[in-house]
């Protein structure tokens, strides 16, 4: 013999009703986290790097030797 209370159903669903509600909340936040966060592909800005910079950045590399790095160095200070 099952155990029926009239009352019982309003509570439940009152509870599912909640549990909804935050699951949908915590999904919305997990989602706002990782936009912000930006571990998903969304448009950015792209980076503008100045001469020098990349200059610098081959000479790290090992691209350019010492003298054609302060050579090119010179070069673009005559430009500005």
């Amino acid at each position: 013999m099952s155990y029926y209370h009239p009352m019982m159903y309003p509570v439940m669903g009152i509870g599912m009703g909640l549990f909804w509600l935050i699951a949908v909340l915590v999904v919305a936040y997990l989602i706002y986290k990782l936009i912000k966060s930006e571990k998903i592909l969304v448009p950015s800005r792209p980076v503008i790097r100045s001469a020098e910079d990349i200059l610098s950045e081959r000479y790290a590399k090992g691209e350019l030797a010492r003298e054609q790095y302060m050579q090119m160095k010179e070069d673009l200070k005559k430009l500005q």
